[in-house]
């Protein structure tokens, strides 16, 4: 079931407010910020500390409405979001209560426990029920009334399986490790951060870039959740569908080509042709086994990954796997299920038919 991070429900107890073990440094404090005076502050304590008594999150963030007809806020704020080095998405945002918020004194980073994380970070946070995975969330914003009360501005990450139910892809090609960022903030306790969390961009549009390690989170793509737009993908193979990084892909070896195709792709047109071979009739929509980790061409048009090295596709009869030797040529290895007999069969491009070598 996917995870609800709404501003406007409850919000669970693991998320409410408590204190930090390390006090905030003053060198993190943003300059040319006024401080509060010791009544001011025992006044805001009082407001948090009554808050959190409160169902729901002691802040909510909003999206200002935009348009011709649409009052401008002094509250609200427009800015480009950034993941590293990269501009992914323009987001739009207020506080609320905007007065209270404002009041607390910004930090340029936070403590939790031996761990220090800065603005623009990426971290793991504690799940609303305090089971299940982390969530991965980009902070953006630090305020505390004191080290009792700090508080994170953050964006989410989010698994794709997580995406709104019109924004999930079928089928699926998102990696096992990969994250969608999106432009839905909410307002955070900084004792939920579990940790910090590497994520690195992958420009899968360059071939030249290697593509991410085993176990390393990636983002390709992002996900606005004001206009309910996932950004678009590379579309590969004659099947005019994304690559999935999990699963091998091969590269056509003739340069006037250079198409990459689905390993799966090439399994299927194979079993097909057995299937027309047989004079069996092919069932629409039929789904073979898939399976692999990704691979990226080189000059020799395949780099199999360690763990696993081809693709599946079968029916009753057939089966066929992409196989890649190393430094030598993709192979198909077709077996029929009813005789146990396997062959090698020389692999062809879809597109051009020439032979990969």
């Amino acid at each position: 079931m996917p995870r609800k991070r709404d501003s406007t429900l409850s919000e669970p107890s693991s998320v409410k407010r408590r204190k930090l073990t390390d006090n905030i440094s003053s060198e993190s404090q943003s300059p040319a910020q006024p401080r509060m005076t010791e009544k001011e502050k025992e006044k805001l304590v009082h407001w948090l500390d009554q808050a959190d008594k409160k169902d729901g999150p002691i802040f909510n963030v909003v999206v200002p409405a935009k348009g011709h007809g649409a009052k401008k806020s002094s509250d609200s704020t427009e800015k480009p979001l950034i993941l590293g080095d990269r501009i992914y998405l323009e987001a739009r945002w207020a506080v609320k209560p905007m007065e209270k918020w404002s009041q607390m004194t910004k930090y340029k980073k936070f403590t939790v426990g031996n761990q220090t994380h800065s603005c623009g970070d990426c971290v793991l946070v504690k799940p609303g029920n305090d089971s299940g995975p982390d969530w991965k969330a980009q902070v953006h914003e630090v305020r505390a009334a004191d080290e009792h009360h700090v508080f994170l501005r953050c964006t989410w990450l989010e698994n794709p399986e997580e995406l709104p139910k019109e924004a999930r892809t079928m089928p699926p090609y998102h990696g096992r490790f990969e994250l969608v960022p999106g432009n839905k903030m909410d307002v955070i306790d900084a004792l939920t951060v579990n940790g910090p969390l590497k994520v690195v961009h992958w420009d899968e549009s360059n071939d030249d870039v290697e593509m991410p390690g085993p176990g390393e989170y990636f983002w390709r793509q992002t996900y606005n959740y004001n206009t309910k737009v996932l950004s678009p993908l590379r579309l590969i193979c004659e099947c005019k569908q994304p690559h999935n990084p999990d699963h091998l892909i091969v590269k056509c070896s003739n340069q006037a080509c250079g198409i990459w195709l689905h390993a799966s792709c090439l399994a299927k047109d194979v079993v097909q042709r057995k299937q027309q071979e047989q004079g069996i009739k092919a069932e629409p929509g039929t789904k073979g086994r898939k399976q692999a980790r990704k691979s990226v061409g080189k000059t020799s048009g395949t780099k199999a990954a360690a763990d696993d090295n081809g693709a599946c596709e079968e029916d009753e009869n057939t089966k066929a796997e992409l196989v890649v030797p190393e430094s030598a040529a993709p192979e198909m290895l077709v077996t029929n299920k009813k005789t146990g007999d396997e062959a090698k069969e020389p692999v062809h491009c879809l597109s051009c038919k020439e032979l990969i070598q």
